[in-house]
């Protein structure tokens, strides 16, 4: 009996707070604290050179998770890192993580219903990550950590510039 009424308490507690919160943001804003979940196929493009590796990012796809319905996502990158991963390893032998990746990234949402337009820009950023079989990130946009992906390019382990790129991230807006 005490634990059916102190549910119940529990249970009108957090309705108020959840009523309250809904009634005075006044629309949808209020779920602006959900993350944007995104996959994504492209392309990932590098060019290694003795001072580091240029970094070039295209792709497609789509987002959902906010509560606003599903938008087309479009985005572009480019930036360095200071090594290209095991792709240097298989040059000279050992391991090689990559080191200091910063791609700065221009990323467009369109919503699939009402066709309003989000423009997001961030850097994908890993202090040490890998490369060419999976390469996690962190999001970051302003200096703060908003979310993290992804990306995963080559199959086999090759160390060519290839068409084929998969691209699954997280971010807060």
């Amino acid at each position: 009996m005490i634990r059916r009424r102190i549910w119940r308490h529990a249970m009108g507690a957090l309705a108020l707070a959840v009523a309250a919160v809904l009634m005075t943001s006044g629309s949808a804003t209020a779920l602006n604290g959900l993350p944007i979940e995104c996959t994504a196929a492209g392309t990932v493009l590098f060019q290694n050179s003795g001072s580091g590796t240029s970094w070039q990012l295209v792709g497609k796809g789509s987002c959902q998770g906010d509560l606003e319905g599903t938008y087309f996502l479009d985005f572009t990158g480019a930036g360095t890192s200071d090594s290209l991963g095991n792709c240097d390893a298989m040059q000279g032998g050992g391991v090689v993580p990559v080191t200091n990746l910063d791609i700065a990234v221009a990323a467009t949402l369109t919503n699939a219903n009402t066709q309003l337009v989000k423009a997001e820009s961030f850097h994908w950023t890993a202090p040490v990550t890998t490369y060419p079989i999976v390469t996690p990130f962190l999001i970051q946009k302003k200096g703060n950590p908003v979310g993290a992906g992804v990306f995963f390019n080559h199959i086999f382990v090759q160390c060519l510039n290839s068409p084929v790129a998969q691209f699954s991230f997280s971010f807060f807006p």
